[in-house]
């Protein structure tokens, strides 16, 4: 397998248009886009781009779900050289307005919906371009849209995308080891940070993921890429890495277990990565039950606490209908593109959250900042090659440098490592509750809690209130809408008590109709404990 460390994004997808020019490459609203094809229009965007007075090292800020244009877009801001700081596509415009501002943008695409209301908070600040989601499909399904939206469309276009207008801009930055990508993330402690990766990160990842799999050629093999660019996962896997070898993304701007259904029924789905939310739809769609499953190989999730239930259930079907596919749990945050550890057919340990990539280094760290031994508990540190160039715009340190000079992040996870490089993670260190001096752990309790049927979801938090010198365990409890109403409480408290230990017994269960989710799927804290005292 070739490697692609040491190029650019646009490089190696021009490589892979080289190798397989009549091979289909993306997949929207039932049109294909070939490798040939998608060269010629990123080029072609690019040109566009260079009209707008876009040079290397200029920030260009993308708000758009995973269309033909957001592709094209991602990949002709890599071309220039310019950096890519991309952006939840329904963000509010005043959280718009800060991140614009901090990384000073010189321009916003964003959904030609959203553009009345950015216009009105950013028109002083940046020059914004509306984007038709529909771009490059046909006339029908255009009109389809417009009469749709058409009250979130009365406005002027000041600046419209027609790649028709320009010749294809063939030059191409070939800096692969600069800030190329901007990433927000809550980062390690918590507080909004942007996270700068360059071309190399995000190919070292994308050199090491095929090996795990065991793939040399991605020919007809289809990723549902459906979680977001502005999220790295989405990025790195949803959308590069199998354009970066021959096969297909199959893009969906917003999940739908229908539309996901009906591309396993024509056999066009290979890759499923996804949030536990989005499997347990599937799950529980009766559709999903088909024998079209065998073409499914590959699925993966993360970005929350996977319950035993789920994985259980969606395992059992898939072997029922002959499928090689089982839901195999990672880790990895933004700060290391994502991925860092993988469990897969080949290497699978129960528990564990896989095994380190190859170019990922991890050591864990106890409370004296020693380096501990095999399957002892600390702070998850990582390094290796997917590591980001540093966080940007604020005055956080970057970096842990060891004795060799070698950079480390601490990740503020808790865990462990075995002798074979598996990787085991416990909690958020700032999450894990402490009761008599006994660490509890949030994920564990709502694990066992998951097991129980008539639970759809949950969450843990631990609360220290004023003048109590230990943590209180508040559990928040979804009903499964199919079981009748009964005395949940004691079914869950004897399940904690059984299974855990009667210390981890909550001091107050909350019922509620969900629980709240940040826009990438994950356990919205916040809003819980605003809930605790409605």
């Amino acid at each position: 397998m070739e490697q692609i460390n040491n190029q650019t994004l646009y490089q190696a997808i021009l490589k892979a248009r080289e190798n397989f020019p009549k091979r289909k490459a993306l997949y929207y609203k039932n049109k294909y886009i070939y490798y040939s094809t998608l060269i010629k229009n990123i080029n072609l965007m690019s040109s566009f781009l260079k009209t707008l007075g876009i040079i290397k090292d200029d920030v260009v800020s993308i708000a758009l779900p995973n269309t033909f244009v957001t592709v094209y877009l991602i990949y002709a801001v890599n071309q220039i050289g310019a950096i890519n700081n991309l952006i939840h596509p329904l963000i509010k415009s005043n959280n718009l307005k800060k991140i614009i501002n901090k990384v000073n943008s010189k321009i916003l695409f964003c959904l030609d919906t959203s553009y009345s209301e950015y216009f009105k908070e950013l028109d002083e600040d940046i020059l914004i371009v509306p984007v038709n989601p529909t771009f490059g499909l046909n006339k029908f399904v255009q009109l389809a849209y417009h009469l749709l939206n058409k009250k979130n469309l009365q406005f002027k276009n000041k600046i419209k995308i027609n790649l028709n207008k320009y010749q294809e801009y063939k030059e191409f930055d070939k800096d692969y080891l600069k800030d190329s990508f901007y990433l927000q993330s809550g980062g390690t402690s918590g507080d909004s940070k942007t996270i700068a990766l360059s071309n190399f990160a995000i190919n070292a990842l994308v050199n090491e993921f095929p090996k795990m799999i065991g793939f040399n050629d991605a020919k007809d093999m289809y990723m549902l890429a459906t979680l977001p660019t502005f999220h790295g996962f989405g990025l790195a896997v949803g959308i590069h890495t199998l354009l970066s070898y021959g096969g297909c993304d199959m893009l969906l701007p917003k999940f739908s277990t229908k539309e996901t259904i009906k591309l396993i029924n024509k056999d066009k789905l290979t890759f499923i990565i996804g949030i536990p939310r989005l499997y347990q739809a599937l799950l529980n769609n009766k559709k999903f039950d088909t024998p079209h499953l065998k073409s499914l190989k590959y699925t993966f999730v993360g970005g929350d606490s996977v319950s035993k239930t789920l994985k259980s259930n969606f395992d059992n079907l898939m072997i029922k209908n002959n499928s090689i596919a089982r839901l195999y749990e990672g880790y990895g945050l933004t700060e290391v593109v994502t991925v860092c550890s993988l469990n897969i057919n080949n290497f699978y340990k129960e528990g564990s959250v896989g095994k380190l990539l190859n170019n990922v280094k991890c050591k864990i760290i106890d409370e004296n900042l020693n380096d501990v031994t095999y399957l002892k508990d600390g702070e998850i540190y990582l390094s290796g090659e997917t590591l980001m160039n540093g966080y940007r715009f604020n005055n956080e340190e970057s970096f842990i440098y060891d004795e060799n000079n070698v950079k480390w992040i601490k990740t503020g996870d808790y865990g462990f490592l075995d002798k074979d490089n598996f990787l085991y993670f416990k909690q958020r260190i700032k999450q894990i509750i402490k009761i008599k001096g006994i660490n509890l752990y949030p994920k564990e309790i709502e694990s066992v809690v998951k097991e129980l049927d008539f639970i759809f979801d949950c969450s843990v938090l631990g609360i220290k209130e004023e003048n109590l010198i230990e943590e209180k365990i508040y559990l928040f409890i979804v009903i499964n809408k199919l079981y009748e109403n009964k005395n949940y409480d004691f079914e869950i408290k004897a399940k904690i008590s059984k299974d855990i230990g009667e210390i981890a017994l909550p001091y107050k269960i909350i019922y509620l109709d969900k629980i709240d989710k940040t826009d990438i799927g994950k356990t919205d804290y916040k809003k819980l404990i605003s809930r605790i005292n409605n």
